[in-house]
């Protein structure tokens, strides 16, 4: 059973579905434009809220939505009525299929007794086909029981359970979350990691896809490449995808609104925005806002290099020593 919340944040409507499972719990987000759906597989002993935190943390979900589904949680789901339904289920199961098994055996032992009986009075050899047909009734009767007892009752590998639910939403688009453990790595290693991840990818399809609103990593999406989920946010930027740590978390968001003006300054005026003979080569921002390619004035100093006019924080002078050492 699927439960709804709607929360109204001016003008933004803010809409949480949850389904619990005994396995997993499937949520589906929507705020504004933003969509998020995952299967979130509890495989740890935690509690739903637990399993719940860190996708309202990863997704920006409301105080007043969490606050919501903590209400809802705590308050044991309904769980007096889905438990009668599901006793109610069962029972009516359990003595449909009961009567089916009964006369399943019933029918097979008789018609196998007939069957001997036949024989007997046709071959004059009775009881011998009338004790082996009964014999032969019940051990078909039983292993159909068997059968369908393995069919409608046993309780599903939990292994395989797990692979069909992570087939079946993967073909219908659906991200599954894992629990990863808590590591300390260094921003080459996940330089590399995203270097390994683009090289898998599908063609057309750009690591951009790892970079989320804030411009830090989506780390779920290389913890099996890391072996778990680091500690701290590294960031990217999405034009440039040049990683920075915490200390420069607003870097890479300038990075790319300078880099988009550049981009489209080039493309118009067919040269790069700075002055002439710079040896630095520094963006000039005076002649990007006063053509309108920028608004303000950004806090960090961006260098135009020479691969195919990206823009870098670096001073030269600093990026050659960093080269040569």
């Amino acid at each position: 059973m699927k439960h709804k919340f709607t929360k109204y944040l001016g003008r933004v409507t803010e809409n949480l579905e949850l389904g619990f499972e005994d396995k997993f719990i499937y949520v589906h987000y929507t705020k504004g434009n933003i969509e998020k759906t995952a299967c979130i597989l509890k495989n740890e002993n935690k509690s739903e809220l637990e399993y719940l935190e860190k996708f309202f943390s990863d997704n920006n979900v409301s105080e007043e939505m969490r606050k919501d589904v903590k209400k809802f949680i705590k308050s044991g789901k309904d769980t007096d009525g889905e438990e009668w339904n599901e006793f109610t289920n069962f029972l009516m199961k359990t003595l449909s299929l009961n009567m089916v098994f009964g006369i399943t055996i019933a029918l097979t032992v008789f018609a196998f007794y007939k069957l001997g009986s036949y024989l007997d009075t046709t071959y004059g050899l009775y009881p011998m086909f009338t004790l082996i047909g009964t014999f032969f009734g019940i051990g078909i009767g039983g292993l159909t029981g068997y059968v369908m007892y393995q069919k409608y009752f046993k309780k599903p590998d939990e292994n395989q359970q797990v692979k069909e639910l992570e087939k079946s939403n993967l073909q219908n688009g659906v991200k599954i979350i894992k629990e990863y453990q808590v590591i300390d790595v260094s921003i080459d290693q996940v330089r590399k990691a995203v270097r390994e991840f683009s090289e898998n990818l599908p063609k057309g399809v750009y690591r951009t896809i790892l970079i989320q609103d804030d411009n830090s990593i989506d780390f779920n999406q290389l913890a099996d490449i890391l072996g778990g989920i680091p500690s701290k946010k590294i960031y990217m930027s999405k034009e440039t995808y040049d990683l920075f740590e915490e200390s420069e978390r607003k870097i890479p968001v300038e990075m790319d609104i300078v880099q988009k003006a550049v981009d489209l300054y080039v493309k118009e005026r067919k040269e790069f925005p700075m002055l002439p003979f710079d040896p630095h080569k520094r963006v000039k921002y005076y002649q990007l806002i006063q053509e309108h390619y920028l608004k303000s004035i950004p806090d960090t100093q961006f260098y135009i290099t020479d691969l195919d006019g990206l823009i870098t924080h670096i001073r030269p002078e600093k990026r050659k020593m960093d080269h040569s050492s």
